[in-house]
């Protein structure tokens, strides 16, 4: 399968033709799933509009569609977003971003409290890689430590640091 025809794979993407919502002007695109997706652009290029009013909008409203028409009557109806079609779409939620307390520090993150959740998930699956050397930073154990200095020429000079403790 060419790059071109993965592209177009519902079941790998989220596929948006001919959107044309707020500023957004006739685009398609191929929003990758199961992938975290960053939308960044000016100010004014159309992130909110395709991110919440088309994405976010349509994922809504198939799911209030799939509802009962009693469980319906209870939700507000959403009109469906000017595109000419979305395809792999799945149900959606969005956090809106409030301010909540008067910290300057606080960000979306911190005040829905998912912050500790996401540094446990990438201090966990994330690799640090050296900005000097470009290889990822292992941690090492005394043996490994050991064999690195016992492989290394007779004459070489290795310096020790190590913390003092009271």
């Amino acid at each position: 399968m060419s790059k071109k025809e993965a592209e177009k794979d519902p079941h790998k993407n989220i596929i948006i033709k001919g959107a044309r919502v707020h500023n957004l002007k006739n685009i398609d695109v191929a929003i990758p799933k199961n992938k975290l997706v960053v939308v960044t652009g000016m100010s004014g290029s159309g992130k909110s509009s395709l991110a919440f009013d088309t994405l976010y909008a349509e994922g809504q409203r198939r799911y209030v569609e799939s509802l009962s028409s009693y469980a319906r009557q209870f939700m507000g109806r959403m009109n469906k977003p000017d595109v000419d079609y979305i395809k792999g779409i799945a149900p959606a939620i969005a956090i809106e971003q409030k301010v909540i307390t008067s910290n300057p520090l606080s960000t979306v993150g911190t005040s829905t409290e998912i912050y500790d959740y996401l540094k446990l998930l990438f201090s966990r699956i994330g690799k640090t890689i050296s900005p000097v050397s470009g290889k990822e930073v292992k941690k090492d154990s005394v043996s490994t430590v050991v064999d690195f200095v016992g492989a290394l020429p007779a004459d070489t000079t290795v310096t020790i640091f190590c913390p003092l403790y009271p």
